[in-house]
C-alpha cells in the first residue's frame, strides 16, 4: 500500500527551520496557555486578524481568530516550516495530493505539522468562530499564494508586527513545570 503525500515544494534557506516536532511542541505549549493568547484572539466577521504573540531569532508564534467562511487561500510559508494547533472551533485544511485537493477537518485540539514548502489553504467552516495558534521557523517573511491550477500567483511579504508578549513570559508557559494538563 502506498502513501500519497501532500504536494511540498522544497526551498533552501540560510537558517534551517527548527525541527517540526519542536515547533509542534511549542505550539501545543502555547495552546495550553490560554491566558497568553486568549486576550488577543479576535473574531472579526469582515477579516481574519492574526496577532503576533512572540518572536525570537529562530521562531515566532501567532494567534489567529477565524469567523465562519474565512480562509487564507492556497499558499505556502516561504522559507519557513511551521505547526498549528486549533484551540477553539473547527477548521478545514486543504492540501493538494496527487493533483487533487483534499480537505482534512481539524477539530479543537488538532495539532498539525507544516513542513517546509507545504502548499495548503485553511478555511473556517464551523458554525462557531475558530482560533488557532501558529508557530513558524525561521520567522515568517513572505507567503506565496497560488492560483486554482496550482501555479504561483503572487508573493506577499509578512508585516513585521510587534509581538504582544515577551519571550520570558512565553518561556514560563512553555517550561514543563508551567504546563497544564
Amino acid at each position: 500500500m502506498s502513501v500519497i503525500a501532500p504536494t511540498v515544494h522544497h526551498l533552501e534557506t540560510v537558517d534551517p527551520p527548527l525541527a517540526l516536532p519542536l515547533l509542534l511542541d511549542i505550539a501545543q505549549g502555547l495552546a495550553a496557555a490560554e491566558d497568553l493568547w486568549g486576550p488577543h484572539a479576535h473574531h472579526d466577521e469582515d477579516e481574519r486578524r492574526p496577532v503576533r504573540l512572540v518572536a525570537s531569532d529562530r521562531w515566532e508564534a501567532w494567534v489567529i481568530g477565524w469567523s465562519t467562511g474565512q480562509r487564507v487561500e492556497l499558499h505556502d510559508h516561504g522559507a519557513s516550516a511551521g505547526a498549528l494547533v486549533v484551540v477553539q472551533g473547527d477548521l478545514v485544511e486543504i492540501t493538494e495530493v496527487a493533483g487533487r485537493y483534499r480537505p482534512r477537518t481539524l477539530l479543537t485540539g488538532a495539532a498539525v505539522e507544516l513542513p517546509l514548502g507545504l502548499v495548503h489553504d485553511i478555511v473556517a467552516t464551523g458554525p462557531q468562530p475558530a482560533t488557532s495558534i501558529h508557530v513558524y521557523s525561521p520567522v515568517l517573511e513572505a507567503m506565496t499564494f497560488y492560483a486554482a491550477d496550482g501555479r504561483p500567483d503572487r508573493t506577499v511579504p509578512v508585516l513585521d508586527e510587534a509581538p504582544v508578549s515577551d519571550l520570558r513570559r512565553i518561556a514560563r508557559a512553555l517550561h514543563p513545570s508551567g504546563r497544564r494538563g
